[in-house]
């Protein structure tokens, strides 16, 4: 009874490491998603209203899709040390502690943004943000596929394993 319980257990474990690979895939697509969504209304704002910063982000801490939601609110908090740190330091250190699930080249195109943001006129930075959110489309369209491929890939791994270990202890 207890190999067969010890087995089960090992079973699971297995399986969840696959699970696990299958929603980290899910978490890049949803962040993709959601920031694609918020830079939008991001240069909306600015281009139409020329939204001040420390506004455009307590309105996208509210009404964007989790992990934006919690990008915006980190950094309209991170705002309170302006002057110490510049905020690029605050875009990028949120980033990397809200997001590490993004590839390289998709951190560095949100943290390049992060270094126009409050430092040029409206037009530069809605022409930032335009070009950035492109990369991060199709950097989402990629997530996507990859999701649906892999995704799958690794859940029926993950249970393949599983069951092998199974095997091989019963």
């Amino acid at each position: 009874m207890i190999r067969l319980l010890g087995a089960l257990m090992l079973a699971g474990g297995v399986a969840s490491i696959g699970f696990f690979a299958a929603g980290e895939l899910n978490r890049r697509t949803r962040a993709l998603r959601a920031i694609c969504v918020a830079l939008e209304r991001m240069e909306q704002e600015i281009a139409f209203r020329l939204t001040p910063l420390p506004d455009l982000f307590r309105l996208l801490s509210i009404q964007s899709e989790p992990p934006a939601r919690e990008l915006f609110a980190r950094c309209l908090e991170g705002l309170e040390r302006l002057g110490e740190v510049p905020f690029s330091q605050i875009w990028s250190e949120e980033l990397e502690r809200l997001m590490p699930y993004l590839r390289e080249g998709e951190r560095g195109a949100l943290e390049e943004l992060g270094s126009v943001l409050g430092r040029y006129d409206g037009e530069a930075q809605r022409a930032a943000l335009s070009r950035v959110r492109t990369e991060l489309a199709h950097g989402l369209e990629t997530a996507q596929e990859e999701q649906k491929q892999q995704g799958r890939i690794y859940r029926v791994l993950g249970i393949t394993a599983g069951a092998f270990f199974v095997i091989l202890l019963l």
